[in-house]
């Protein structure tokens, strides 16, 4: 595992929630106030990119780095000059803001103006903006090291190479490798998006190179990854779940992500419903929703997380026993599903065993708190798993 700066934990990748300071994404349409933030899909032919390079993201725990993936977007204006670029940054798919571009009249090259914003906060008032430079490794000593970001004032426009027979866009000009060995893996030159209000780095990404997909057909998609749940045990707090949705079917080959939904289940296969009623008027939508288009932004959607006004406390747990989800592909009227990916969050669901344990020998037992961790004493809202001497177990809810 890398060594990080501060608390030394693993930077959580849900990449369009948490960044440096406490600077998060939001999506564009929640701030209308931005002229200079392109919302609406711009007029003109939508291309679809599948994504690759690297990239390094900042935050309050540190800086990690990684492959980048997921999908990106351009628009080709009908004046043959003019194209936009959906979500230039890897960091920030799922946001939706669109930056403005010129095609060399050869066709070979894009070239991007910097200063252009890919996100605003319009609460605390800053955004997320394009730039050009290096990171530079300060080491403090005792195994601690610090990250500065340095522009480049001598670019004021990124440049992408254009190869229409290979369906190619690169990045040109960048580098670094996120391979390399602890700490050298942080040294990039490359297109950066810092905080606008006060110049600080978010992310950096090198070697950027979008492949252009082919027409989407029907396909079975590869099976999600389930990464994290946490419950935050308050009936007024927020219960999340961390995930991925794999952009590739059983074969290996990638979708289109604008076909790709995705679902979520509790317990045995039951469908979560998000209602209007409790989550319309705060993301957007105006009908109860069971399948989430990927990359759906909103207060309570993010990329590759989802927020609960429900937790597993009181009379309506959210759970008693597991949360997974599910990915659905549908193409020209053809729907197929990946398996429903899940992790326990107890170790027993609550309704497992229907005897009480009525005649039969208690061998010992456990308890767990709402997050799964075992507890040596049982304290507030715990889960009591009884094992009989006959080897079968019995999980219930206890108030201690």
């Amino acid at each position: 595992m890398k060594k990080l700066l501060l608390l030394i934990v693993t930077v959580a990748m849900a990449l369009n929630v948490s960044a440096a300071k406490t600077h998060s994404l939001s999506k564009p349409a929640n701030a209308p106030a931005r002229a200079d933030i392109i919302i609406e899909q711009p007029e003109g032919e939508v291309v679809t990119y599948a994504r690759s390079g690297e990239f390094l993201v900042a935050s309050i725990y540190g800086y990690d780095t990684d492959s980048q993936t997921g999908q990106a977007k351009v628009c080709y204006a009908p004046d043959g000059k003019t194209v936009y670029l959906q979500d230039p940054l890897a960091y920030g798919e799922g946001v939706g803001a669109w930056v403005e571009g010129t095609l060399s009249d050869d066709g070979t090259t894009i070239s991007v103006p910097l200063g252009q914003m890919v996100s605003y906060n319009a609460e605390f008032d800053y955004g997320l903006v394009l730039a050009w430079g290096s990171t530079e490794l300060l080491d403090l000593g005792d195994d601690f090291y610090w990250l500065n970001f340095t522009p480049d004032e001598n670019v004021e426009a990124v440049t992408y190479a254009v190869d229409p027979d290979a369906g190619t866009i690169s990045l040109v000009g960048s580098q670094g490798d996120a391979q390399a060995e602890f700490p050298n893996n942080l040294s990039a030159y490359g297109l950066a998006g810092v905080w606008s209000d006060d110049g600080t780095l978010a992310t950096i990404e090198w070697n950027t190179c979008w492949t252009r997909l082919n027409e989407a057909v029907p396909a079975v998609p590869a099976n999600p990854e389930a990464i994290e749940f946490f419950d935050c045990g308050s009936e007024e707090g927020y219960t999340r779940f961390d995930f991925n949705i794999n952009l590739q079917d059983v074969d290996g080959n990638p979708l289109h992500s604008d076909f790709v939904t995705y679902s979520i289940y509790t317990d045995n296969d039951k469908l979560f419903t998000f209602d209007v009623d409790t989550y319309g008027a705060s993301n957007g939508f105006e009908q109860d929703m069971t399948e989430i288009p990927y990359g759906y932004s909103g207060e309570d959607f993010y990329l590759r997380r989802v927020y609960f006004y429900r937790t597993n406390s009181g009379d309506n747990p959210l759970l008693q026993w597991r949360i997974g989800v599910q990915t659905h592909y549908t193409v020209n009227g053809v729907r197929n599903s990946s398996d429903i990916v899940y992790i326990e969050v107890f170790p027993e669901p609550f309704d497992a065993i229907d005897a009480v344990g009525a005649g039969k020998t208690v061998a010992s037992e456990r308890y767990y708190n709402l997050a799964g961790q075992q507890l040596t004493e049982p304290s507030g809202v715990a889960i009591k798993v009884t094992t009989y001497s006959d080897g079968t177990t019995q999980a219930t809810k206890v108030v201690k």
